[in-house]
């Protein structure tokens, strides 16, 4: 038994067998439509004449009428069109054995030159589909490696601003650390220098209140005294009203340099005028003779004013 044809080339036989029952069919249809028109009468001209024989001329001296015409030939109607042809029909499918019949020799070079062009034809198309598919292949794996390194060029940034970040911080806080270290140092002198102050001034203060002490014990401060006394006195100037044996308390604040800034009579046996003369005469007192040692001023002090009569 021999080989069954290819599917392709047995396509390529129907496809040459369809071609060849169209061409026969519009051989047939061409040549119809040729003899209709062959066959259609010449169309007949009417005309209306009288025939005249010579004998009639000649012998009677009258025209003979001719015998009446025929009518005219009626035009025969037109032959109804024929039905279309029906479509083609695609050829049977072969049989088995119309299949094993091998074509005519030029039929089969002519399916055998279609086949190699399909082949060829299906094989260029595989080419650039497999050509396609290796394109978009390296298209993706180039987007992908794109991808790749922005992913890691993204993370070795990340990581180099959270080292920069953590540098920055670390040098904040170890400045924190050297500016706090330089406040308690800062502060810690400051105290040391404060208790020395404090020290200072404490031991001046002790000394100063020593030799006070050691002055007012003697009769310098009495001295300094009668003389505040004895200029405030010098200074009154004795009202109408006042009696004989004045005797009040006055209180006397001074600044340095003996300048009187306030005065204040406290226990006085003299009436409003004698009071108001005795505030008149300490200002006009100021300024108050200077102690003979420094460490004896005072800057309130209380005054018996006791004018002698």
């Amino acid at each position: 038994m021999q080989q069954l044809e290819p599917r392709s080339d047995r396509w390529i036989s129907i496809a040459l067998s369809v071609a060849l029952h169209g061409a026969l069919i519009a051989a047939l249809v061409y040549g119809w439509l040729l003899f209709r028109k062959e066959s259609r009468p010449a169309p007949s001209l009417a005309i209306n004449a009288t025939v005249v024989s010579s004998q009639a001329l000649s012998g009677s001296g009258t025209v003979a009428q001719a015998p009446p015409r025929a009518p005219p030939h009626k035009a025969l109607p037109p032959k109804p069109l024929p039905p279309p042809p029906p479509p083609p029909q695609p050829p049977p499918q072969p049989t088995v054995d119309e299949q094993t019949v091998p074509p005519p020799p030029d039929m089969a070079a002519r399916q055998e030159a279609a086949r190699k062009a399909a082949q060829a034809a299906a094989e260029k198309q595989a080419e650039q589909a497999q050509a396609d598919a290796e394109r978009k292949a390296q298209e993706a794996a180039q987007r992908k490696e794109a991808e790749e390194e922005a992913k890691r060029k993204a993370r070795q940034q990340a990581e180099l601003e959270a080292q920069a970040e953590a540098k920055r911080k670390a040098k904040a806080a170890e400045e924190a650390k050297k500016r706090e270290l330089a406040a308690e140092q800062q502060r810690r002198a400051e105290e040391a220098k404060a208790l020395a102050l404090n020290q200072a001034d404490l031991q001046q203060s002790v000394e100063a209140e020593e030799k006070a002490m050691a002055a007012r014990s003697g009769p310098a401060l009495a001295t300094w005294e009668q003389l505040i006394k004895a200029r405030i006195e010098h200074a009154w100037i004795r009202p109408p009203t006042a009696r004989q044996g004045i005797d009040c308390l006055v209180d006397v604040t001074q600044v340095p340099g003996g300048q009187v800034v306030n005065v204040k009579v406290g226990a006085c046996n003299g009436d409003t005028a004698v009071v108001q003369s005795i505030q008149d005469a300490a200002y006009r007192a100021s300024p108050l003779p200077p102690p003979p040692d420094p460490a004896l001023f005072e800057r309130d002090l209380q005054i018996e004013f006791k004018p002698t009569d």
